[in-house]
């Protein structure tokens, strides 16, 4: 098994969209509410100015809602921690949940 790291990966599994939606991350039992800023079918990357509010390999519950009201919940980890937020892979069993509303949180302003 590979270990988390820090440094970002030029291979990237999956294509990013992105976001501006608002989500809460539960992390060793605390709610913390972050911005998603894209998201693909492995994993988010969220804003959080705080680099030490994250640890590499942290297990977390990220929660969302869909633009039709819809709340979801998916089991994930830090695996990518910078100075404008973290990377979040999702387990592989929860990707399609996570992206069913995957272009409702594609942000039109920042695609442009």
């Amino acid at each position: 098994m590979s270990k988390p790291t820090d440094k970002i990966s030029e291979k990237r599994k999956h294509e990013r969209k992105s976001t501006n939606v608002p989500v809460e991350v539960v992390s060793g039992g605390q709610l913390h509410k972050e911005t998603a800023k894209n998201v693909s079918f492995s994993g988010i990357y969220i804003q959080n100015p705080d680099f030490n509010k994250y640890e590499l390999g942290q297990e977390i519950v990220l929660a969302f809602e869909s633009k039709d009201g819809q709340a979801y919940t998916i089991e994930g980890r830090i695996v990518r921690k910078d100075e404008n937020g973290a990377g979040i892979q999702f387990e592989e069993e929860l990707i399609s949940i996570a992206l069913k509303h995957a272009s409702e949180w594609s942000d039109p302003e920042s695609e442009k």
